[in-house]
């Protein structure tokens, strides 16, 4: 009877001090990780990503709703995809394009000009060269223009206007 009653109490005694232990682990994981986690911001990731590929960012996603920015990032004839996780920083080439750069003939400003003679007195908002052509964007009154400008030639490839909203 001795026995039985030691073993009873040694086993409830055990027992009782493994669910206190496991208990006292649990409580450090009941703290959320995302309130003590810092975020990269969007200044960060760019510096983060053109680290990772040396060149210059001709497209940047700054919605990291996901949990991720993305980069296009030109070095020389090749355009590179890279993206930075939001939570970690750490960053990842995800694609790699061969790109070759064509030479544009005529200056951004050259374009700009051809653009305000076809819409006299607009505002140019915005200017890019992309694949061979300028794509200029301007405002003027009640309405957005956007043409299509030979980087080559200077000759208007498209040419739109819409109602502003």
């Amino acid at each position: 009877m001795k026995k039985i009653f030691t073993t009873t109490v040694l086993a409830t005694t055990i027992g009782l001090s493994g669910i206190v232990g496991y208990a006292a682990a649990g409580q450090g994981d009941a703290t959320p990780t995302t309130a003590s986690a810092k975020s990269v911001s969007f200044a960060e990731a760019k510096k983060i990503a053109l680290k990772k590929v040396n060149g210059k960012i001709i497209e940047a996603d700054r919605n990291a709703d996901d949990g991720e920015y993305e980069f296009d990032i030109r070095k020389g004839n090749y355009v590179y995809e890279v993206e930075v996780k939001k939570r970690t920083g750490k960053a990842y080439i995800t694609d790699k394009d061969y790109e070759p750069v064509k030479k544009a003939n005529i200056s951004r400003a050259e374009a700009k000009k051809i653009a305000l003679k076809k819409v006299p007195n607009a505002k140019v908002v915005k200017i890019e060269l992309d694949d061979g052509k300028y794509e200029v964007e301007l405002v003027k009154g009640n309405y957005e223009y956007e043409l299509e400008i030979s980087a080559k030639t200077g000759k208007i490839l498209d040419y739109e206007r819409d109602d502003r909203d």
